[in-house]
């Protein structure tokens, strides 16, 4: 883990990509407390980076080990809850519901595939077709 105690204020927070993530207001415990203006869209409060997700301290830059999409995603409240962990779209329930989203379009997908196969005999409307005109089956037959 890094030392916390070379962390100073208004420092800057970047992924492992070098994407600003925020600046640090302070350390607090075992994590970085962000000012408020780099809460985006949830903003007017404090958002946190634990201490694990350090990856380095250089110079006036404190580089995380995620990059700064998923550094943002990791972000905590100040009771150490993921972000939007309180209210009804939370991570949790959005990982729930794309996943049920995605059973429900894979069974789509296969009723389809299912239906559309029973409509045409398999694709091919039970009638078969080539490309060759017949000429493979004499073919064959020479060569028997």
């Amino acid at each position: 883990m890094a030392d916390l105690s070379r962390i100073r204020e208004h420092m800057e927070v970047i992924g492992a990509d070098g994407v600003h993530v925020g600046t640090v207001d302070s350390v607090s415990g075992d994590r970085i407390k962000l000012i408020k203006a780099d809460s985006g869209s949830h903003s007017g409060h404090h958002h946190y980076v634990s201490a694990g997700l350090i990856a380095d301290i250089e110079g006036n830059r404190v580089r995380l080990s995620a990059n700064g999409a998923n550094a943002a995603l990791l972000e905590e409240e100040q009771d150490g809850s993921a972000l939007g962990e309180q209210g009804l779209f939370t991570w949790r329930n959005v990982g729930i519901g794309a996943a049920a989203a995605a059973v429900a379009a894979a069974a789509g997908l296969g009723a389809r595939a299912f239906f559309r196969s029973g409509e045409s005999g398999g694709g091919s409307g039970g009638k078969s077709r080539s490309n060759s005109g017949g000429r493979s089956k004499g073919k064959a037959k020479q060569s028997a």
